[in-house]
């Protein structure tokens, strides 16, 4: 009797778990695009802690286990406001024709990617990352802490 009760429930779940996979199924590769931007944007986090470390000696340049804390944060996140969307596009505004996950996903790109950009040409002497530097912030003041100001000579007028 317990067997076939507990068959029963898990038969149950799995077809729930299964239904709400094929209904959100759409809203996966928005979900992927936005993981591999993060990822992205960790791996050149990580390049620049790398270089800081090799040109400053201000830091460790490992990766700790606060940042994994706050990278799942952000992709729970982010996959919250996809799944969001996409019901509000399926379901709410359906005749509108919007594009919720589409437009959502790609302003999600667009941060990580200017992050990567900035996390690239921060504290980089190539020429391409000292152009970057002119309209982008550079991280490395900024997340280690360090004076990275070019000295100017100190000649009075």
């Amino acid at each position: 009797m317990t067997q076939t009760i507990t068959y029963h429930i898990t038969r149950y779940c799995f077809i729930t778990i299964g239904a709400v996979t094929a209904w959100l199924q759409p809203a996966f590769p928005f979900l992927l695009v936005c993981t591999f931007a993060v990822l992205l944007d960790c791996i050149s986090a990580w390049q620049l802690s790398r270089r800081v470390k090799k040109k400053y000696r201000a830091n460790d340049g490992k990766f700790k286990s606060r940042y994994a804390r706050r990278i799942i944060d952000t992709l729970l996140k982010i996959y919250a406001v996809i799944l969001l969307t996409y019901m509000l596009d399926t379901l709410v505004l359906y005749d509108f024709n919007l594009h919720l996950p589409h437009i959502t996903a790609g302003i999600f790109t667009f941060v990580q990617l200017w992050s990567f950009l900035e996390n690239e040409s921060s504290e980089n002497d190539r020429h391409w990352a000292r152009l970057m530097q002119r309209i982008m912030v550079n991280k490395a003041k900024r997340h280690f802490d360090i004076d990275i100001e070019p000295e100017k000579d100190n000649k009075q007028p």
